[in-house]
C-alpha cells in the first residue's frame, strides 16, 4: 500500500471531502462551473428572500402596486391598515385585490356586498384561520388558542358548539340575574363617582368592568365589585397589550421571519412576559373555582361544570380555550362599542337622539321602573335597538376582523383563489360603504334603522345588518349576549341620565380617529369625559331602590391578597382600588 492510500484511509469522510474540494478548486476548469452555479443560485435565493410568497400571484385578481422586497406592502400600509385598504379600493376601483404581507399573500375584500359574498357565499371555503408566529406560537403556547383564532379542526368544532350553547339566544334567560346586577352597578357607581352629576367622569372604566364581570361570572362564577380593582385592571391591561401584538402593523415578524432572529428581540420578549402574566391570573381564577368546589360554594359556570366532570366531551386545554376566549373577547369589543356610542350620544346632535330614546322608553314603559326591570329580559324599544345597531356599524372596533384562510379554491369573478390563502375582511370599509348605506354612511345616525319616527318603528331586518359580528361559519358566538348587554346598559343609563359632553375633554366621534391606537387589533377609544344630568330628582332614590344592591350585598367577597394575587403592574400603569373579589 502506498503512502498516499494510507493517508486517505486515515482521514475522516469530512476531511476527505475537504481534500477533494481543495483539489477541485485548484483545477482551472472548475472555476467557471462554480461561477455559473453561483450565478444561477444566488439570484434565485435573493428572489426567494425578497419577493417570493407562500401563495404565488393569483391570476385575474388585481394587485396593489408598490410592493418592496422582503416587506411587500407592509410598509406602504402604515399603521392603519383598514383605512389604507379602503383608500386603495376607491383609488384603484377594485373592492377585492391581493397584497403581499412580507412572505404572505393575502386577498383583501372591502365593499359590504363583497364582504358578504366572501363570508356567506363561500363560508365553507373560508372557515379556517391562519396561524401567526407571535400569537399562536408564543403567546398561546400554554393556554391554547382562543376560539376565534383557532384553525378549523375537530377541537375547534367542539369548542364553538359548547360556546354557542352557552352564549346562544335560548341561554340568555339563565343570565338575567347577572345582567341585572352588572348593569345596575354601572349606574350605581357612575352616580356615586359623579356625585349625582356634579363631577364629570370617564364612562369607559365602568363599562369595562361590566363586560369583564359578565364573562368572569359565566366562566368562573367570580366577579369584582370595584371599578379600579387591581386584578381587573391587570386583565384589561394584559388583554389590550396582547391585542397590539396581534396586529400586522405592530408585529412585522409574523410576516418577515428573519426579524424573529434578531438579537434582543423585544416583540418576542414582550410576548413571553404577557403570556406569563396572563397565565398567572387565568390559573388563579381556575384555582379559585377548585377551592369553591372543595368547599361546596361554587356557582354554576363553565369551569366548574368541567372540573366536576359534568361535561366530558372537552379536554382541559379546550376548557381553558373557551374561558380564555370569553374573558379575552368581550371585555374589549363591548366597552369599545358602548363607550364610543355614549360619546356620540353626548354631543349636541346626540342629545336629541337621547331625548327621542327616552320618550320611546316611556312610550313602552309608562312607569320607567318597568323599563329598568325588563331591559335585560326583552329588547322591544325600537329607538334603543336602533342605537345598538348603529353603534355596532359605525364604531367597527375590530376594523380588519380576524383573518380567514381558504381550505378549498374560491372562484372570485373568474380568478381562482387557491387553498391556504389568507383572506382579510375590511369590516370598517364595508360598514361605511356609501354604495350600501347611502351617502351618509360616514355619519353616526341611529335613525337609519327606523322606517318611521313618530312613533319610532324599526325597519324589517333583511339579511346581514353590519359586519361587526362577522357572518357565516365563523361568526361571533357571543353576538346575542353582546347585543343584550348593550341594550340593557343603554336603557338603564338613558332612563336615569341625560349625558352631556365635557367642554374641556369632549369625545372624538370620527369613525377612524376615535381609536387612539390604530395598530391595535381591537380599537381603544380616546379618553373623554361627560356630565350626567339626572332625568328627575328621584333618580338617586330610584337607583338605590332598584334591587341590585340587595344582590350585591349578598355576595360573598374576598380580597385580592386572600386570593393570593400580587399585581405585577407598576403604579403608573394602572389605577389601583380597594375592591373585593366576589363570587357571583
Amino acid at each position: 500500500m502506498t503512502m498516499d492510500s494510507k493517508l486517505v484511509d486515515m482521514t475522516t469522510p469530512l476531511e476527505y471531502g475537504k481534500l477533494q474540494l481543495g483539489n477541485l478548486l485548484t483545477e482551472t476548469n472548475a472555476i467557471p462551473i462554480i461561477l455559473a452555479f453561483a450565478a444561477v443560485v444566488l439570484p434565485a435565493l435573493i428572489y426567494h428572500v425578497g419577493y417570493a410568497t407562500d401563495i404565488p400571484h393569483i391570476k385575474g385578481l388585481p394587485e396593489v402596486p408598490g410592493a418592496v422586497p422582503v416587506f411587500g406592502h407592509l410598509l406602504k400600509l402604515g399603521e392603519d391598515h383598514a383605512t389604507t385598504c379602503e383608500k386603495w379600493w376607491r383609488q384603484y376601483g377594485h373592492s377585492a385585490f391581493q397584497i403581499k404581507l412580507g412572505n404572505t399573500r393575502a386577498v383583501v375584500v372591502n365593499s359590504f356586498d363583497d364582504c358578504k359574498k366572501m363570508l356567506l357565499g363561500n363560508q365553507n371555503a373560508v372557515i379556517d384561520r391562519p396561524k401567526l408566529y407571535t400569537f399562536h406560537g408564543v403567546i398561546s403556547s400554554t393556554q391554547g388558542f382562543t376560539i376565534g383564532s383557532s384553525p378549523w379542526d375537530e377541537s375547534c368544532k367542539k369548542k364553538r358548539k359548547a360556546a354557542g350553547t352557552a352564549l346562544g339566544r335560548p341561554a340568555l334567560r339563565n343570565y338575567y340575574p347577572m345582567f341585572d346586577l352588572e348593569s345596575y352597578c354601572i349606574v350605581r357607581d357612575m352616580q356615586k363617582d359623579s356625585q349625582s352629576g356634579e363631577v364629570e367622569i370617564d364612562v369607559r372604566p365602568y363599562i369595562q368592568r361590566y363586560a369583564l364581570n359578565t364573562t368572569l361570572t359565566l366562566c368562573y362564577g367570580i366577579r369584582m365589585d370595584a371599578v379600579y380593582d387591581d386584578l381587573l385592571r391587570e386583565i384589561l391591561q394584559v388583554g389590550s397589550a396582547i391585542s397590539l401584538l396581534r396586529s400586522a402593523s405592530e408585529n412585522l415578524q409574523d410576516y418577515v421571519p428573519i426579524l424573529r432572529y434578531l438579537p434582543n428581540n423585544e416583540k418576542t420578549a414582550r410576548s413571553k412576559e404577557l403570556r406569563d402574566r396572563r397565565d398567572a391570573y387565568l390559573n388563579l381564577l381556575l384555582g379559585k373555582v377548585r377551592d369553591m368546589i372543595a368547599q361546596s360554594t361554587d356557582k354554576p359556570c363553565i369551569a366548574a361544570a368541567i372540573l366536576k366532570d359534568e361535561e366530558t366531551r372537552l379536554t382541559g386545554v379546550e376548557v381553558s380555550s373557551i374561558c380564555l376566549s370569553l374573558v379575552s373577547g368581550g371585555f374589549e369589543t363591548i366597552p369599545g362599542t358602548l363607550t364610543s356610542c355614549l360619546g356620540s350620544l353626548s354631543t349636541p346632535e346626540g342629545q336629541a337622539w337621547q331625548d327621542r330614546a327616552y320618550e320611546d322608553i316611556k312610550r313602552h314603559y309608562p312607569d320607567v321602573r318597568d323599563a329598568w326591570t325588563s331591559c335585560f329580559v326583552e329588547e322591544k324599544i325600537p329607538y334603543v335597538n336602533a342605537i345598538v345597531k348603529e353603534a355596532g356599524r359605525y364604531y367597527t372596533v375590530s376594523a380588519m376582523s380576524l383573518p380567514r384562510k381558504t381550505v378549498t379554491e374560491v372562484n372570485w369573478n373568474g380568478a381562482v383563489i387557491p387553498p391556504k390563502t389568507m383572506i382579510l375582511i375590511n369590516a370598517q370599509a364595508g360598514n361605511h360603504d356609501t354604495d350600501h348605506f347611502g351617502p351618509d354612511a360616514g355619519i353616526f345616525d341611529p335613525e337609519r334603522w327606523l322606517k318611521a319616527l313618530d312613533p319610532p318603528v324599526e325597519s324589517e331586518a333583511v339579511g346581514l345588518g353590519h359586519l361587526s359580528f362577522g357572518t357565516g361559519s365563523r361568526a361571533c358566538s357571543g353576538q346575542h349576549i353582546a347585543s343584550r348587554l348593550l341594550y340593557a346598559a343603554l336603557v338603564r343609563i338613558l332612563a336615569s341620565y341625560k349625558i352631556v359632553a365635557s367642554e374641556s375633554s369632549p369625545p372624538n366621534t370620527d369613525y377612524v380617529d376615535y381609536n387612539q391606537f390604530k395598530t391595535a387589533l381591537v380599537a381603544i377609544p380616546r379618553e373623554f369625559k361627560v356630565k350626567l344630568v339626572p332625568r328627575d330628582a328621584g333618580v338617586a332614590q330610584g337607583v338605590s331602590c332598584a334591587g341590585g344592591e340587595e344582590d350585591s350585598s349578598a355576595l360573598q367577597g374576598m380580597s385580592g391578597g386572600e386570593m393570593g394575587w400580587e399585581s405585577p403592574a407598576k403604579p403608573d400603569d394602572v389605577r389601583f382600588g380597594s375592591g373585593k373579589y366576589e363570587t357571583a
